[in-house]
């Protein structure tokens, strides 16, 4: 163990906190950087929403989790709903058969999927992406509740409660957070590690300060005032929006235009390439899809052509599969009426 780990475990014991620092793990930080550990008490009470019961125990909420998210300086990349695995099901069967499916008809159209992305600052300087994804079903949720009036309140935020538990399943990678806790565990404040650049550092400060006055000649051109030797990094100036007076500004878009110059709409990226058409079957309990095949004489069969044979000769649009047992069928049929015939001769 290194001795940065060595002295968080000495001044955050465990039976006192809640370390949300991977100790074991932890190596020593460079020069540049220094180890801030902040605090972060989360309140188990009923009446401030940080916590909810769960499987005997209490789980964070999502304002709880903000709490800690900011302790870390955690950033949120994305969070946004996505389709179950149900309801990829469905979309799959939609693009092959090219019908769009019938959600109001159901019986799985409450469940939901939320998918967030986070970013985790490293000692390195860099950041770790993590991406997680919650998916609630409301069969499986239903049980859990002893009232119909509980339930429908569960409802009402289900959006809220599984964004709560992806954000969670992330933070978990990130922090090493628990699912639950005690209530005797949320007595004790979290133990939140963040890793900042060491600003006590000559080389450092002088590389940022550089780094800002090289940015801001990029940005706005000409000669940039530097700071007299010595001065203190708090000295500069809050960053800022800087407008040229001379420049067109949109305040609904946020564009600004030099004057006499033209805007031009330049895609750099290619458009996806459709893909391809895919004919689907309508035999009985078939659900595949129609594939290029040669036949017994040596002609190419396409989807597209195969499918207008089987439709002029059959009535549906049939795979090979489906088309020699309609074939098999078709000359049962006759066989069967031929020996009606015969029989019916014969007396």
């Amino acid at each position: 163990m290194s001795e940065t780990a060595l002295a968080i475990a000495k001044d955050y014991p465990q039976d006192k906190f809640n370390l949300l620092i991977p100790v074991k793990t932890m190596q020593e930080l460079s020069p540049l950087h220094k180890l801030v550990i902040n605090e972060v008490q989360i309140d188990p009470a009923k009446e401030s929403k940080d916590t909810y019961p769960q499987n005997g125990e209490l789980a964070l909420t999502k304002k709880a989790l903000m709490k800690l998210m900011a302790a870390a300086n955690i950033q949120i990349i994305d969070s946004h709903t996505i389709p179950t695995q149900r309801c990829n099901k469905c979309i799959e069967i939609a693009r092959v058969t090219r019908l769009a499916p019938k959600c109001s008809d159901c019986s799985y159209i409450d469940d939901i999927a939320v998918q967030v992305t986070i970013a985790v600052p490293e000692p390195s300087g860099t950041y770790r992406m993590i991406r997680a994804t919650k998916e609630i079903r409301m069969d499986d949720e239903k049980p859990k509740y002893t009232s119909d009036k509980a339930f429908a309140q569960f409802k009402q935020f289900k959006t809220e409660h599984c964004e709560s538990k992806a954000l969670n399943r992330a933070l978990r990678e990130g922090l090493m957070i628990k699912s639950t806790y005690t209530l005797a565990e949320l007595k004790k404040p979290f133990a939140v590690a963040l890793v900042m650049p060491n600003m006590a550092d000559p080389d450092l400060k002088k590389a940022m300060v550089e780094r800002y006055a090289n940015n801001a000649a990029s940005l706005y051109g000409g000669q940039v005032a530097q700071l007299p030797s010595g001065q203190a990094m708090d000295a500069l100036p809050p960053a800022m929006t800087v407008i040229p007076p001379d420049d067109d500004f949109d305040p609904e878009t946020g564009e600004v235009t030099a004057p006499g110059l033209e805007v031009i709409d330049v895609t750099l990226e290619e458009p996806e390439p459709e893909p391809p058409i895919m004919i689907g079957c309508e035999g009985e309990d078939c659900g595949g899809i129609l594939e290029p095949f040669v036949d017994a004489t040596g002609k190419e069969w396409n989807p597209e052509a195969w499918a207008e044979e089987t439709k002029t000769r059959t009535g549906r649009k049939l795979c090979v599969a489906c088309f020699i047992k309609w074939q098999k069928e078709q000359k049962a049929i006759k066989d069967a009426e031929k020996a009606a015939k015969k029989a019916k001769e014969g007396k």
